[in-house]
């Protein structure tokens, strides 16, 4: 469910804290131990500030996702998506290569896991955002402002899952009941996801530099609201 296993974090004080919060919410579920455990995550790094400045990697991620999103939102589609940033090379190609060059250039190799939860968020938004046959051209698939924001809402709200997640995931695996644990997860996600859509509900993705300091202050002013809002549910 989660991106990592081998990350249990940190021992003592707040981590601890934030694995028995954990624990409760895998056994039991329900909104105010998702707030709980997600609050006590958030105090694990040390405060909101603290969290949100942690996710660099994401909201540069998120700013060349959002860049190769607005370019998608002409008569060309996708295809004039890759050309906004650069990679008009990949128009033609296959789907799996279109789609791990895009995670690529926008993420890296995942060499860390601040690294490897923006890698896998995007993975995520594009694998259902690109064409599932080869025989669709990309400049079929034309995005307009509603689905700019979609992708972007799911973006944000899966990194922010993905950077919680390892020490929740280990929980959710102790109980030894695959379903319940896939409800869990599902509820965990459910929340993120309304938390993220709440403060994009006004932004103007169309509006936005995403290669400049707009487009970094965007992603980065949704994480710190988000952050800040579980900040408070300590």
């Amino acid at each position: 469910m989660g991106t990592s296993k081998s990350n249990t974090g940190g021992t003592g004080g707040a981590w601890t804290d934030f694995k028995r919060d954990a624990t409760s919410f895998a056994k039991r579920g329900g909104e105010q131990r998702v707030a709980k455990t997600l609050a006590g995550y958030v105090a694990a790094m040390g405060g909101a500030a603290a969290a949100a400045a942690a996710a660099g990697a994401g909201s540069r991620t998120g700013q060349s996702l959002g860049a190769f999103l607005a370019g998608s939102t002409g008569p060309n589609g996708l295809a004039g998506g890759l050309e906004a940033v650069g990679l008009g090379r990949l128009i033609g190609e296959d789907r799996f290569t279109v789609l791990s060059e895009l995670v690529n250039e926008f993420a890296g190799s995942g060499s860390d896991l601040e690294a490897q939860a923006a890698r896998n968020a995007l993975l995520d938004v594009l694998d259902e955002m690109l064409p599932e046959d080869d025989a669709t051209p990309l400049d079929a698939v034309q995005l307009d402002e509603e689905a700019v924001t979609d992708a972007l809402c799911r973006y944000i709200a899966a990194l922010v899952y993905n950077r919680a997640i390892p020490v929740i995931d280990e929980r959710l695996t102790r109980l030894e009941n695959p379903t319940l644990a896939q409800q869990r997860d599902q509820e965990l996600r459910r929340y993120i996801d309304a938390l993220v859509r709440l403060r994009l509900q006004s932004a103007s993705p169309l509006q936005v530099d995403w290669r400049g300091v707009g487009g970094r202050d965007l992603i980065d002013g949704v994480l710190r609201a988000v952050y800040d809002q579980l900040e408070e549910w300590e």
